[in-house]
């Protein structure tokens, strides 16, 4: 069995026991591409449920109802390209309980788990937004701070 199907096969087995794929911004394009091309593990957690760490991207007007998860602190400046101060690998993340409100700044490492969408989409303000996760709906704690 190939490396790459192997591995597309214990993702898939990780997959079915129902938790999220671990997914790292080095996992996100081809290592050797002249341009930017989605790799084989990005594309096969394509609609799946993953867990990725990184940093809230600072923005003077965020995107309403989400925030941008980048690998490494950043900072936007709006006045002048907005969101093309982002690096390439920078996600999208909709918080869809939001309400469409702004998500405040949070410093430091971030973990999120939610649903990744790949392809071609734009937010409400017409900005593209290519690799999106769709945030998990928040779980109560029970005692412990342990999901029940």
């Amino acid at each position: 069995m190939s490396g790459t199907v192997a591995a597309v096969v214990a993702l898939a087995i990780l997959l079915s026991a129902g938790e999220p794929a671990a997914l790292a911004f080095s996992d996100f394009f081809r290592p050797a591409s002249t341009k930017l091309q989605p790799s084989d593990r990005l594309l096969a957690l394509d609609g799946q449920r993953v867990r990725i760490q990184g940093f809230m991207a600072g923005m003077e007007d965020g995107p309403s109802g989400a925030f941008y998860l980048a690998s490494r602190p950043v900072n936007c400046d709006e006045g002048g390209a907005g969101t093309g101060d982002l690096p390439p690998d920078a996600v999208l993340v909709v918080v869809p309980w939001s309400g469409g409100a702004e998500i405040p700044f949070l410093p430091g490492p971030l973990e999120v788990v939610g649903t990744l969408h790949l392809g071609a989409a734009t937010r409400p303000d017409g900005a593209p937004a290519r690799i999106r996760i769709v945030l998990d709906s928040p779980q109560p704690k029970s005692e412990g701070g342990k999901v029940p």
